[in-house]
């Protein structure tokens, strides 16, 4: 009980930074008995885009699902990057107890995000990229949602605890329906980091409303581009000031993320607990490829700093980051520079998706773009950096949800060819 108030009371306080969903360990998943820490690390190296790498294409359908069961329907598409845009007249090609769905195409290489004008209202700008298949304007909110599937938000997760430096932690891996464990087919793994907010899990304190929702996203890439993933949420409740922080130099803001009441790892002792312990876990138990190719992590805010510096310091075990507002401004641009220089990945880097945004300075956009340039300036190969500058966007999972998946396009193309 003790635990629980505690976790509720961190939560509360996380709640304001995260401007997401979250919640604990009330779900109705089926919890297995604790399992011991796998601490043998992934050796096999990342594979490079090749033949296996799915072109990126051009023209792309993307879907309207209307629950308010509009006449006509206009998508107006976005280059967030140069503020081009053009208008698209929507086909009304169906109906269902859900609302009208309409379609449209628009060009994939040109435009990144789109927004629907229905009536005389209009939606946010979500992402629009090979890896969305529609969006779903509900009374209130606009949620990613997979074209021909049905819609329901609440998943099923397996679960288990995974023992890290002395103490366990909860993991939740969420898989495809038509999953078949005996089956030889292989399947991408996307690891989220504070996983307990990114993801939906129907807790009776936890809203939909301004929820990633990051499963519905990877179902709406397999019916959009045939890709499969199975996700790996890693929770970090009341411990997220230290285990979400690498403290690979002092940190700027040493007070704010300083000690907590609660024994834990740090920020380097996580990044090692997640490659060495969970990522082995998951390609033992689970049909996932073992290379970094199709292996990926995420997260927003702190989790987003650290999933950026877990994928730079293991490139061998992840092959793609989103680092959704990144906290990188807990480091100095100097201790930025000193890391990386320190760094030499070659043929191995891996593809880095970063997003920043714009209003109020709520992102501290500033840091994350001047990271982005001493990357470039440092060398790192610029063909696998996407960074996503949105003026209208702010630190909020409103917003994580509308661009996620253009991790998932740079994490499975190798590229987000309108931000780059």
């Amino acid at each position: 009980m003790k635990r629980f108030l505690a976790i509720i009371l961190a939560l509360l306080t996380a709640a304001a930074a995260l401007a997401s969903c979250g919640g604990e360990k009330t779900s109705d998943a089926t919890k297995d008995e604790p399992t011991a820490a796998v601490t043998v690390p992934s050796t096999e190296q990342p594979t490079e885009a090749g033949d296996d790498v799915p072109a990126y294409g051009t023209v792309h359908t993307v879907h309207f699902k209307d629950s308010s069961r509009s006449d006509t329907v206009t998508a107006t598409f976005l280059n967030s990057a140069s503020g081009e845009t053009t208008d698209v007249a929507m086909q009304r090609i169906g109906e269902d107890a859900d609302g009208a769905t309409f379609s449209c195409e628009g060009d994939c290489s040109r435009y990144n995000m789109v927004f629907f004008t229905y009536g005389e209202d209009h939606t946010n700008a979500v992402s629009f990229n090979p890896c969305t298949s529609g969006w779903y304007k509900t009374e209130d909110d606009l949620l990613p949602y997979a074209e021909g599937g049905e819609i329901d938000y609440v998943a099923p997760y397996d679960y288990v605890q995974l023992s890290g430096y002395g103490y366990n932690k909860n993991i939740y891996i969420w898989k495809p329906d038509d999953y078949d464990a005996e089956s030889d087919e292989k399947y991408a793994a996307v690891y989220m980091l504070d996983g307990q907010g990114m993801a939906y899990f129907g807790w009776d304190y936890q809203p939909l409303k301004g929820c990633p929702v990051v499963t519905t996203q990877i179902e709406a890439m397999t019916a959009a581009a045939g890709m499969k993933a199975i996700v790996v949420c890693i929770e970090s409740d009341v411990a997220r000031g230290n285990e979400l922080i690498p403290k690979f130099a002092t940190p700027e803001l040493e007070e704010q993320f300083g000690p907590q009441e609660y024994d834990c790892m740090d920020g380097l002792q996580f990044a090692d607990f997640v490659a060495h312990t969970v990522v082995p876990y998951v390609q033992e138990h689970y049909n996932v490829y073992a290379d970094a190719l199709h292996t990926g992590v995420s997260g927003g805010s702190l989790g987003g700093l650290e999933a950026f510096y877990m994928t730079v310091e293991y490139p061998e075990v992840f092959g793609a980051v989103g680092a959704l507002s990144p906290s990188v401004y807990v480091f100095t641009n100097a201790q930025w520079e000193a890391y990386f220089s320190e760094k030499d990945y070659g043929d191995s880097a891996p593809f880095l998706y970063l997003y920043t945004g714009g209003v109020n300075d709520t992102d501290r956009d500033g840091e994350v773009t001047s990271l982005v340039a001493l990357l470039k300036r440092l060398g790192y190969p610029q063909e696998k950096i996407a960074f996503h500058y949105f003026d209208e966007g702010t630190h909020s999972s409103l917003i994580w949800r509308a661009v996620f998946s253009e991790f998932l396009t740079g994490m499975f193309f190798r590229q987000v060819v309108p931000l780059q």
